[in-house]
């Protein structure tokens, strides 16, 4: 049976990304890039390649999906593109000052304001799909 696995998707103070996860395989894994879809790439690749190692060496299967979540820095500088920072700002709460920091990395948010971040981002997300017939 399959596991559902969190990779998480980080943003360092080099604007590089990065992904892992914390549970318990029989191996670890890490992936980066200059964007996340490159770290992630980077992940998958890197899995894979040991999950058959792993399958050569043990002849068990490692068989998993993973669900890619961004912290809030690595959020706010992938989707900086498509998303401003004055409107985060409406829909988060938090000034777009302190919002523009955590995109540069020159600060992280708290736990606490990166959940004041998901939870703005996801009411908005329920307030566009509820507007779309």
């Amino acid at each position: 049976m399959k596991q559902r696995i969190t990779a998480h998707i980080e943003c360092g103070n080099d604007g590089k990304y990065s992904v892992y996860f914390n549970e318990n395989l029989p191996f670890g894994c890490f992936g980066e890039g200059k964007t996340a879809d490159e770290a992630k790439k980077d992940f998958l690749g890197t899995f894979n390649a040991f999950r058959l190692d792993h399958l050569k060496n043990t002849g068990e299967d490692v068989d998993v999906d993973f669900d890619f979540v961004y912290d809030a820095s690595a959020f706010l500088q992938h989707y900086k593109g498509v998303l401003t920072l004055s409107g985060m700002s409406r829909v988060t709460g938090i000034n777009k000052v302190q919002l523009s920091q955590y995109v540069r990395g020159l600060r992280h948010p708290s736990q606490k304001t990166q959940e004041r971040i998901k939870a703005g981002v996801q009411r908005f997300a329920q307030e566009l799909s509820r507007a779309m017939a």
